[in-house]
This record gives C-alpha cells, sequence and structure tokens, in this order.
C-alpha cells in the first residue's frame, strides 16, 4: 500500500523507554510564547513518499546540530533514515511508513549521513545506501533521546520553553488537505463525521499560550502553509486518540 504525504505508524509500546521530566522551575513560571523556528532550515518537501517520519527527525537533528553549534553541521539524509527506519521494522521493500521510535533508534544505532551522499530520490526508497553512507553516519549518532509522557499539554510546553522541538504523530482529518489550511496554515478541531486521511509525523517547535496554539513544522515544502510551517490547537495534541509518540533529541555528535 503507498501512503502518499502522510507515513506516521503509531509506537508499539514498550516500558524501556526514557522519558521527559519537566523542570519544576520553568513549569511553574513558563515563558507567554516560544518560537524556535529561525533554528531550523527551510522546510522540506518529502514529496509522493510516506517518509514524514524521516523528514520530521531529519528537521529535529539540523535544527540541534545549529543549536549545538557543530562545526560540521550537515543535513541528513531523509532517505538514509527513512531505510534504516523501516530494515527494523521489516518492510525495506515498501512504502509503509514508520514508527517515530524506530527512526529515533536508527539514528542512534546507525547514526545518519548527509543527504549529498544519499539523495532523496524517491525512486530509490527501497535501495540499500551504499556502504560509504554507513561509514559516515557512524559519526553522527544520537546519544541522547527522551519521550515525552501523554499527560496534557505542561510536558510538551516545557520542552519547547527550554528551548527544544519535539517530533510526534498525529491523524490528519480531511480538513488539513483544505485549501484555508493550505493558505493560512491554521489547523482546526475535526468536525464531527470528518474522514481520516492517514497519519503524519511532524516537528513542534513552538507555542502561544493566549491563543492556545502549537507552532509545527510540515515536510510538505516552504509553499505550504506559513512558509511551511503551521499551527495546531492545544487540544488537537493532548487528546490521545488524534496524537501521540512526543520525541525530543537532546544530544549529538559536535
Amino acid at each position: 500500500m503507498r501512503i502518499k504525504r502522510f507515513g506516521w505508524v503509531r509506537d508499539i509500546p514498550d516500558q524501556r523507554d526514557f522519558r521527559y521530566e519537566p523542570p519544576p522551575r520553568l513549569a511553574e513560571a513558563l515563558p507567554a510564547k516560544t518560537d524556535l523556528r529561525a533554528g531550523f532550515p527551510a522546510c522540506y518537501n518529502q514529496g509522493e513518499l510516506g517518509s514524514c517520519t524521516a523528514n520530521a527527525i531529519a528537521g529535529a537533528l539540523q535544527f540541534l546540530e545549529r543549536k549545538e553549534g557543530s562545526p560540521h553541521a550537515i543535513m541528513p539524509s531523509r532517505l538514509f533514515i527513512y531505510y534504516n527506519e523501516r530494515a527494523l521494522e521489516g518492510t525495506i521493500d515498501s512504502d509503509s511508513g514508520a514508527q517515530i521510535r524506530d527512526g529515533i533508534k536508527s539514528v542512534a544505532k546507525r547514526g545518519f549521513c548527509p543527504e549529498e551522499l544519499w539523495p532523496y530520490d524517491i525512486v530509490k526508497f527501497a535501495d540499500k545506501p551504499p556502504e560509504r553512507c554507513y561509514r559516515a553516519a557512524l559519526k553522527d549518532r544520537v546519544s541522547q533521546y527522551l519521550r515525552l509522557d501523554h499527560v496534557g499539554a505542561l510536558p510538551l510546553l516545557t520542552c519547547l520553553a527550554s528551548g527544544y522541538p519535539f517530533v510526534f504523530g498525529f491523524s490528519v482529518y480531511e480538513s488539513f488537505e483544505s485549501p484555508s489550511v493550505r493558505a493560512t496554515g491554521v489547523v482546526p478541531m475535526p468536525r464531527l463525521g470528518e474522514r481520516v486521511l492517514g497519519g503524519h509525523a511532524v516537528v513542534a517547535c513552538g507555542y502561544d499560550q493566549k491563543a492556545g496554539r502549537f507552532i509545527v513544522r510540515n515536510s510538505w515544502g516552504s509553499r505550504w502553509g506559513m512558509d511551511g510551517y503551521f499551527t495546531m490547537p492545544y487540544a488537537y495534541l493532548t487528546n490521545s486518540f488524534l496524537s501521540a509518540d512526543f520525541w525530543t533529541i537532546r544530544q549529538v555528535p559536535i
């Protein structure tokens, strides 16, 4: 089955996950707004491939390399990540999408190579990257990543306020592909009877307390939404039926 422009598969529960703990002082004095968009590159475009998890993880990695001042910051190969997360799931021959946990596990175990070594040519999504990519990737392996518990907005807000984005998945409803959302980037709560189109992985990179909305990075190019970004109500992310699998990457090699 081909998944166009989506590709998030819900994680299988695993009690071994390391959990994010909101800093008490920050939780008591959250800023009214946080916006990390300036630390990201231009929004990627995943095209007609179900590689949203790889695109989201690559964006978070590139942000973190910039944040930590890495002298060899690279654009991670999204196709490399997409292949290796599917290798963990036994689905390399299918454009099946993937779990976010497996994507992050892959960049912790295998690392990530520069996109110039394994370009984003989607017709090669089922091809194993050359050995040179794996050798290069070992130099860039994630050393810390944490799962955010689904217990309301506070862990999500404190993570962002502390200067770190998080990757997550959500159920896409018909309104997400409407002309209005494409033009404005303002995503509404799903209406009663609205059809689910699939699951999509993205990167949360800010919030506005007064508006009660998160700022989110998409992977459909910079001509969609607000230069590739959109906003979602807090209620969309805090509803476990609509959103899940919140992960923050904290350390990459410098």
